[in-house]
């Protein structure tokens, strides 16, 4: 499966925002700088829980302002309410190449957007210092990735290059 293929796919950024979340989002984007667009953020995802375009928001607000456990959150719901659209697993461990064939043949779009809300969570996870959490979500992108087309391998071979430097830091200690 290619997912760079979108000729066919409807892309999550294509729902239709209600105008009243739609409103609170600009809004939001003009208090980033002063941190007043938080709470337009969550006033638009409490009227639109589901709204995938929403959620990119407020991850992309906890992200750049450095509260990575929100980010995390926000990630997670990301998952969760993609996973549903396309009928995956709930738990991302238990995604396998025929629940990811099925999802694609909904929507690829949609489909690369968890995957990438996956990746998203593997980094937060690396840089909170959970390494071990953050290598399995990395692990399994590569599983279903198998063409890297999510660039997931240079995460690894960092992450290797970390375990190597300690393994030999450790024989000379």
């Amino acid at each position: 499966m290619d997912l760079h293929d979108f000729d066919s796919a409807s892309l999550y950024f294509d729902e239709p925002c209600p105008e009243t979340v739609e409103a609170l989002m600009v809004e939001a984007a003009e208090g980033y700088e002063d941190g007043s667009g938080e709470l337009p953020l969550l006033k638009a995802h409490f009227l639109a829980p589901g709204q995938l375009t929403v959620l990119v928001g407020l991850y992309r607000f906890y992200f750049y302002k450095h509260r990575l456990a929100d980010a995390d959150c926000v990630a997670a719901r990301a998952m969760a309410t993609s996973g549903e659209r396309l009928g995956l697993p709930e738990d991302w461990s238990d995604a396998d190449e025929i629940a990811l064939a099925c999802a694609a043949s909904r929507s690829i779009g949609l489909l690369r957007f968890w995957l990438l809300a996956l990746k998203a969570r593997a980094i937060l996870a690396l840089r909170e210092g959970h390494l071990d959490k953050g290598r399995q979500m990395l692990d399994k992108l590569t599983e279903l990735d198998q063409h890297d087309r999510l660039g997931v391998r240079p995460l690894i071979d960092v992450l290797n290059g970390l375990a190597s430097e300690a393994e030999s830091a450790a024989a000379t200690a």
